[in-house]
């Protein structure tokens, strides 16, 4: 059988799926994260080699069997930057035939087939990636966890740990994010933190798993976790609104 690897690679997983030349998927696995920008090369060789081994195998499927290899990665800009160190590190595993594109990229070409219009990516991190009338591509955000991504998973796990801060210090309103941030993190006390994210230190992909604690206090009705989301939704609203506007959208519609 002949396949074709599909790889989906973020700063917290990277997703591989072998699919037939029918378009049916056979085989697929999960593995780490694999943005070279955020981790490093033995990481994401690691993780992309991982993935692939474990789609493989269970479909009694070797290299041989494989047509191409087909990525999307963070890390990799819309206009291919980055990309040739990654079709290098795929050619390492023993790949010859790849195609590697950024993963606002291959975000477009899923929800809207890169036709025109606007999507936005949030995961770990965020970018916004629009496509005009004449196929002209404009990128908004997509600076990295230490002056971007807002309105990601990982900019809401940095928020959540502010607010815990300020009400620790008495400098904001009460908040269950505290709580449930210490057990998620498995401390006791909120100084504890120090140690866990500077001393220890912990990766983007760490942080941006807050994210999903600070849902489940959304959820439960928690004002400050609440507030956190709209902000993040605004600042993605915000995002797409420049690229619609570098873009010279004019109609009362646009496709986001």
């Amino acid at each position: 059988m002949k396949v074709i690897l599909a790889i989906d690679g973020g700063g917290s997983r990277t997703r591989c799926l072998a699919i037939d030349l029918r378009g049916q998927v056979v085989s697929q696995a999960e593995s780490g994260p694999s943005n070279h920008l955020l981790v490093a090369a033995d990481v994401v060789k690691r993780s992309l080699a991982e993935a692939i081994d474990q789609t493989l195998t269970p479909a009694r499927l070797n290299r041989d069997d494989v047509i191409c290899v087909s990525a999307g990665l963070a890390g990799v800009d819309f206009d291919g930057a980055g990309a040739p160190a990654m079709e290098e590190l795929l050619r390492e595993l023993g790949f010859d035939h790849v195609v590697i594109n950024g993963d606002m990229v291959i975000a477009h070409a899923g929800a809207l087939g890169m036709r025109e219009g606007v999507i936005a990516l949030a995961g770990t991190g965020s970018a916004i990636l629009g496509i005009g009338a004449n196929g002209e591509r404009v990128k908004v955000g997509g600076w990295g966890p230490v002056y971007g991504d807002e309105g990601s998973a990982y900019r809401i796990g940095q928020m959540s740990l502010r607010a815990a801060a300020r009400e620790y210090d008495g400098r904001g309103p009460a908040t269950s994010l505290t709580e449930a941030l210490l057990s998620a993190l498995g401390l006791h006390e909120f100084r504890e933190t120090v140690a866990r994210v500077y001393v220890e230190g912990m990766e983007p992909r760490e942080i941006a798993a807050l994210g999903r604690v600070a849902y489940e206090v959304a959820e439960g009705g928690d004002e400050v976790a609440r507030t956190i989301f709209l902000r993040a939704g605004e600042e993605l609203a915000e995002s797409v609104e420049a690229a619609i506007r570098q873009l010279g959208f004019t109609d009362a519609e646009t496709l986001v």
